[in-house]
């Protein structure tokens, strides 16, 4: 053999030696990390793109990551309503929701049309978000029962046909004997619009109500009241315990002063924003995702300011979707059941 062709042969084979080795140790790192007791995937569904719930689905998946640093999480775009399917079918073994959806999805109610049985809850979120009722300041009505018992003829706006401020403002109604062909015969109207284009309308006296859950102080009704006179009425004491009851609600209140037009404490129904996860995951998985979340409240709260409303003892408040075992061992330890 040429002595040039022998040297390159024997660089050849060096080389090839070495890259072999270096394969093998990659591969090796690969499936060390991935049969890392710490390690899991986690997928999650969030909220749509650019709005506040893919914040909170971005915040708890950054939690997850600095507690368990070998572990991958992945944030899907999702919804309010829809995300309770994806998990309940265990679709996306994760996702985000108020505990009122979670709750109808778990029975089977209104929205859905079927019962979702392998939705469990690991943690609140988001702590409540209160039904408000906001009308026109001008309107002439004080409370729901006044404006029934007159049948004003209101113009209200609601979002999107079963979603959660639909549905509860639709079940209120209802609980008052009242559906929306019935405001539409006192001569009012019934629209499904966006927060920001019913508030344009209400500026133009367009518009004289709508109802949604929604923090307190909810910062698109700060911002409709610089162009809008806004008042926010009450309703009937056995209406909310009734809804409350019917949709996996709490009652609260909304404090006087809550807004610079709110002068008068408002009972109302409230719902948290939870973190769903379906029954079928591991016990030790979830507990690890409980734990992070609690060991990263700090974190959380310069994330987005609703997150500076968690605190340990509002974590396992997670409404009546039965809590997931490994979520249900992490509160017992630290004390953290209700």
């Amino acid at each position: 053999m040429p002595r040039k062709v022998g040297k390159m042969l024997t660089i050849f084979l060096v080389s090839f030696i070495i890259l072999s080795a270096c394969g093998t140790n990659q591969d090796k790192s690969a499936k060390e990390l991935n049969t890392s007791e710490d390690y899991f995937h986690m997928t999650m569904m969030g909220g749509r793109t650019g709005g506040a719930w893919s914040i909170f689905s971005e915040g708890v998946a950054e939690a997850v990551r600095r507690e368990n640093e070998s572990t991958i999480v992945t944030v899907e775009p999702g919804g309010i309503v829809e995300n309770p399917v994806y998990v309940g079918t265990n679709k996306v073994p994760y996702g985000l929701s108020y505990a009122m959806t979670a709750y109808a999805a778990y029975r089977g109610n209104a929205p859905y049309n079927q019962a979702y049985g392998d939705l469990r809850a690991i943690s609140v979120i988001v702590p409540a978000n209160y039904y408000q009722f906001i009308v026109r300041a001008e309107v002439e009505y004080e409370s729901l029962d006044e404006m029934i018992e007159k049948q004003f003829p209101i113009r209200l706006a609601v979002d999107q046909v079963g979603s959660a401020g639909e549905i509860i403002t639709r079940t209120i109604l209802q609980e008052y004997g009242v559906t929306y062909d019935d405001i539409f015969s006192w001569g009012g109207s019934v629209d499904h619009l966006s927060d920001s284009k019913t508030f344009e309308l209400m500026a133009d006296k367009r518009m004289d109500a709508t109802g949604d859950a929604v923090s307190v102080p909810s910062s698109s009704i700060i911002e409709a009241s610089a162009t809008n006179e806004l008042k926010l009425i009450s309703i009937n004491p056995t209406v909310i315990k009734s809804v409350s009851e019917k949709l996996g609600m709490e009652t609260g209140i909304i404090k006087a002063g809550s807004y610079e037009f709110l002068d008068n404490d408002i009972e109302t129904l409230n719902t948290p924003a939870i973190l769903m996860v379906n029954k079928n995951v591991p016990e030790d998985e979830v507990y690890k995702i409980t734990e992070a979340i609690y060991e990263h409240l700090d974190y959380l709260s310069t994330v987005h300011k609703e997150f500076k409303k968690l605190t340990p003892d509002k974590m396992s408040n997670v409404g009546s979707v039965p809590l997931h075992p490994g979520a249900e061992k992490f509160f017992n330890e630290k004390g953290l059941m209700n």
